[in-house]
């Protein structure tokens, strides 16, 4: 047995932390019967496996360390040899990763049987390089639940693979990528791209509209953040025509700042090109529904932060620790991010949680087990 002291101050009060490794030796004794000469040999307990292996609380504090805190491998086995004067190598934490990536194979169907059912689901995607070329990061979650996939494209294909979408016939939310507009589900976009892009409009185009249709979807988030604020359940049925009588309005006059298309400079393919706010301006007139759900439908949020927030991580990870090595270890990533956003989302300690998983207790938030 090997412990390590630690002093740790609180308010000027000394704390004495003891981090300690245990090791468990098992040991098999074969036995003879003298009557039948019969060879016995005892089991050994069923978790135990292999000549030399590490417990559950190990296995659980490399996945924390590697999926969450985003350590690369290396300074895990600094980190742990620091900790307990016990160094692991490289090649070992990637057995153990792989190990709660199986663990947790049942979990990822569950989650994402019940996001299908989910009410509100918010989808997005990231690039990002794996050995040298593009790759996406897939997301859909709910305020409880999150499910990640790695896939070598972006479009309609992935989402398709990751079968979650084809079979959801609620509500959608999404920055308005058209391989989602797909589905045939309701569909609410995410208005900060759109608020972003009607400021670029106005800065480069010089144009009144854009201008005030900032103002008005802004003053619209305003009331709707006001009357849950106050409890109510909806918005004035008066404010809500008021407010899409000065959408339509806003829309129609924004035509003068644009010259009719010249036909005779039409493409023999594709449509005639326009500038970056005319192709907005038709967005938003095409799909206003889809742009003012959030004004109708309390449960619809006002932008898709929720999943950018959940793809943001990913990101980190590039920075800290770098990109995957390879198309597996971007998948093992993806199942146990998955599962520790789903423990940090319903307030579940993660290293528990992880244990659990290893244990065959994998969390679901309804209180169903993997």
């Amino acid at each position: 047995m090997i412990v390590v002291s630690c002093l740790i101050y609180y308010e000027n009060v000394c704390v004495l932390l003891l981090i300690k490794i245990d090791i468990t030796e098992y040991q098999s004794h074969s036995k003879i019967c003298k009557k039948c000469n019969t060879t016995n040999k005892p089991l050994f307990p069923k978790n135990v496996n292999a000549t030399t292996q590490y417990g559950n609380n190990l296995k659980s504090f490399v996945s924390y360390c590697s999926i969450y805190q985003m350590l690369p491998y290396e300074r895990i086995t600094e980190l742990i040899d620091d900790l307990i004067s016990h160094k692991i190598s490289t090649g070992t934490i990637s057995n153990l990763l792989n190990e709660h990536h199986n663990k947790l194979q049942e979990f990822e169907i569950g989650i994402k049987e019940l996001l299908k059912k989910e009410e509100v689901l918010h989808s997005d995607e990231t690039g990002i390089n794996i050995q040298g070329k593009l790759h996406w990061i897939h997301v859909a979650s709910s305020k409880v639940f999150t499910s990640y996939m790695l896939h070598q494209k972006r479009g309609k294909i992935a989402m398709d693979d990751m079968g979650i979408l084809p079979h959801f016939n609620n509500i959608l939310v999404h920055d308005h990528w058209m391989s989602y507009n797909q589905y045939k589900c309701l569909h609410s976009y995410c208005n900060a791209h759109l608020l972003r892009e009607l400021k670029s409009t106005t800065e480069k185009e010089d144009t009144r509209w854009s201008k005030d249709m900032h103002s008005l979807l802004t003053n619209m988030n305003k009331a709707v953040h006001n009357a849950k604020n106050n409890n109510k359940e909806s918005i004035s049925t008066i404010r809500i025509r008021r407010f899409i009588k000065n959408y339509k309005k806003i829309t129609q006059s924004a035509y003068k700042y644009y010259d009719p298309p010249d036909k005779s400079t039409k493409k023999t393919r594709g449509r005639v090109k326009q500038k970056k706010g005319k192709n907005l301006l038709d967005r938003l007139i095409k799909y206003q529904d889809e742009t003012l759900r959030f004004l109708s439908d309390f449960r619809v949020p006002f932008t898709n932060n929720l999943a950018e927030r959940d793809l943001r991580m990913i990101k980190v990870k590039e920075k800290i620790s770098g990109c995957f090595a390879s198309f597996r270890g971007g998948e093992i990533f993806c199942r146990i991010r998955s599962y520790i956003s789903t423990l940090k989302k319903n307030s579940i300690p993660i290293l528990q949680g992880l244990k659990d998983a290893l244990n065959g207790k994998a969390y679901l938030p309804v209180g169903e087990r993997c």
